[in-house]
């Protein structure tokens, strides 16, 4: 398994490249990491995968099968508190998580030279799922973005089946980072992003 090695790798033709470890303790990376091979990312076993995210520039960023994150070292989870004080744990939970990755980019375009090189603007990996509690039914898309030269942040999108009224908390180690006022109306989304602390 990649993320639980202890060693840094460095990341393949970008800054970061995706990896999905397996609960076999084997993994599939974006660049096979003996031949630099480039890897799809649909073959990726979705049903075996026990963590997935990116590594590269000595750091690892992912998330594990609970759907919490392990950001640089660090262990972050999501909730949402409701106003009769019932927590919904959105991240460790066991619900089907469907992996995302993709890369932001942009090319510039001139009438002389035509198409110059493109250049990553960030790189982003993630996931959404359904958290279903009861009549409750949540979708949740967590995304952490890594843009190039500037500091990390996770964008948070949630669409609900009911109307609440709660707040959105983050956590690191179980202890509240930061908390924000976070209504949400029945099958209107909402997102935040919030800058990693």
């Amino acid at each position: 398994m990649l993320f639980q090695n202890s060693g840094n790798l460095k990341a393949i033709e970008l800054p970061f490249n995706w990896n999905a470890d397996y609960t076999d303790g084997t993994y599939l990376s974006e660049y096979d990491l003996q031949t630099q091979k480039k890897n799809d990312f649909y073959k990726i076993k979705r049903e075996n995968v026990v963590r997935f995210g990116v590594f590269g520039q000595n750091m690892k960023f992912f998330f594990e099968i609970d759907g919490s994150f392990n950001l640089a070292g660090k262990r972050y989870e999501i909730e949402y508190h409701l106003e009769n004080g019932e927590v919904l744990p959105l991240t460790r939970n066991f619900f089907k998580k469907d992996l995302i990755t993709y890369k932001q980019a942009f090319t510039d375009l001139n009438g002389i030279e035509g198409v110059q090189r493109s250049d990553v603007a960030s790189i982003n990996f993630g996931y959404k799922t359904n958290f279903v509690k009861d009549e409750l039914n949540m979708f949740f898309q967590p995304i952490v973005v890594l843009p190039v030269g500037q500091a990390p942040f996770i964008e948070v999108k949630i669409t609900t089946s009911t109307d609440l009224n709660g707040h959105l908390v983050f956590k690191n180690r179980g202890v509240e980072v930061e908390r924000f006022e976070a209504p949400l109306k029945a099958h209107n989304s909402g997102q935040i992003n919030w800058n990693i602390k």
